[in-house]
């Protein structure tokens, strides 16, 4: 595995790449928002890459809100919650407490929420198993931890199956075995299986999980509170971070906790919650706001008018025959595959002249060979908005595969999708046999045998 050096010298050089190339490390022209348009150069841009799912940003009530505690408190309340909290943040928390059905804490965000919660409740006793794609603002907490002498290891991306098998090995030496992962994963917007990860846990009494729910928070869930709080039946050990930045329209995040012995642990103990900068008195007042309206009548009408553009994407994506991962998903997180960084930088250049701005996911974010554009989808956007980036993309796409050098067969074996409306595998190679492998196995000994591409 790269060193950490390697993983930020790969950031520095995709990211001085991106912005010579004007399709990353932009800044929006000083105009007016609406939620939908941005201006780039003085030209506006349909807006494809904002998490604010449910459009509340420019909410009258939130806005107001936000201003109401401004005026009360002023625009900070300097003082560290080891010694003294805002006003707003008691309320907020028992609101929020409400919505999410646990314990809750409000931290100042969702990176805080696990920097807080992992040091104060793994042990050094204990070990770590993550999901490879896990946030990677959950991943940074893993130095401070083997530090204790936690082992830490990752496990391929949604395969419950090896999980099962770490866990078997490992409850053999630690009493706790603590798997992080993502609800829903910012990149491909794929959905954590809750399902098995209820039965891991009723099966295996050391597992205990960490659910960065980010993504999920607000548009999902009853009150919004999520995936992961939405599908666990038993939370007893589990703890589930969620965003008040993104769907919820404010700022800061949220640990949901088991109970109040372990809430209390963490408000105690967490160092970096204790001492770090608290959330400031416009964002506490826009966030109380918006626990309100989540729960009130009103939310799921804004869940069922955001799910309406979700189900309309996924519809139109399949008509294009675009190769949309995880393609029957309900998440605002589209991601179209694009294959090598060649083709997904010629696609983001292609959009932005036609005024649309994505999100062009390149590598370390993604591997160099599964790079491409995401999407995010939100009640700012009406369907013939969708129509027009989608109808754009599939008008590219085989231009953009061909600049650098790549069939469809082959983007499509590179992600593995499933076979296409035209009625062929998604594989280059033939369909095998009934019982024949699916699998070949290729030996060679230098580097220099294997196919460059």
């Amino acid at each position: 595995m790269a060193g950490f050096s390697d993983i930020l010298d790969a950031c520095d050089e995709a990211g001085e790449y991106a912005a010579r190339l004007g399709i990353g490390l932009l800044h929006a022209d000083d105009r007016a928002l609406d939620g939908r348009k941005v201006h780039i150069g003085g030209e506006p841009k349909l807006n494809f890459s904002s998490c604010s799912y449910l459009g509340l940003e420019l909410d009258p009530r939130l806005i107001e809100a936000s201003v109401e505690a401004t005026r009360r408190y002023g625009t900070q309340f300097s003082v560290s919650r080891a010694f003294l909290s805002a006003p707003p943040y008691a309320e907020l928390e028992e609101r929020l407490s409400e919505l999410t059905g646990g314990p809750t804490i409000v931290t100042p965000t969702t990176s805080m929420a696990s920097l807080s919660a992992l040091t104060s409740l793994v042990g050094e006793g204990d070990a770590v198993l993550l999901d490879h794609q896990v946030h990677m603002t959950v991943q940074l907490v893993v130095p401070l931890l083997q530090r204790l002498g936690v082992p830490v290891e990752f496990v391929r991306h949604g395969r419950l199956d090896r999980l099962e098998d770490r866990i078997k090995v490992l409850r053999e030496r630690h009493s706790k075995i603590w798997f992080l992962l993502d609800g829903v994963y910012s990149m491909h917007g794929d959905l954590a299986p809750m399902p098995g990860l209820a039965w891991l846990l009723s099966r295996y009494e050391q597992l205990h999980l960490y659910i960065d729910d980010a993504h999920a928070t607000g548009w999902m869930g009853t009150h919004g509170r999520g995936h992961a709080l939405e599908h666990l039946p038993d939370r007893e050990r589990a703890i589930v971070a969620l965003s008040l930045n993104k769907s919820f329209a404010s700022g800061g995040g949220a640990l949901v906790l088991p109970d109040e012995a372990t809430r209390r642990r963490v408000r105690n103990t967490a160092g970096p919650l204790l001492f770090g900068g608290p959330v400031q008195p416009p964002m506490l007042g826009a966030a109380l706001a918006s626990a309100r309206l989540h729960l009130s009548p009103e939310l799921p009408k804004l869940q069922a008018e955001l799910r309406q553009r979700i189900e309309h994407a996924n519809a139109r994506a399949h008509e294009l025959d675009l190769p949309l991962l995880h393609r029957q998903a309900i998440v605002p997180i589209r991601f179209i595959g694009l294959g090598p960084q060649r083709a997904s930088m010629a696609m983001a250049q292609h959009l932005l002249e036609r005024g649309l701005l994505g999100s062009c996911a390149l590598f370390p974010a993604v591997p160099g060979h599964q790079t491409g554009m995401r999407l995010s989808f939100t009640r700012h956007h009406r369907l013939d908005d969708i129509d027009r980036v989608l109808g754009a993309i599939a008008e590219y796409l085989p231009e953009a595969l061909a600049q650098a050098g790549v069939s469809r067969d082959g983007l499509d074996d590179a992600f593995d999708l499933p076979s296409r409306a035209r009625g062929r595998s998604s594989r280059s190679d033939p369909a095998p046999a009934p019982g024949e492998p699916r699998l070949r196995v290729q030996h060679d000994t230098t580097i220099d045998a294997v196919d460059a591409d």
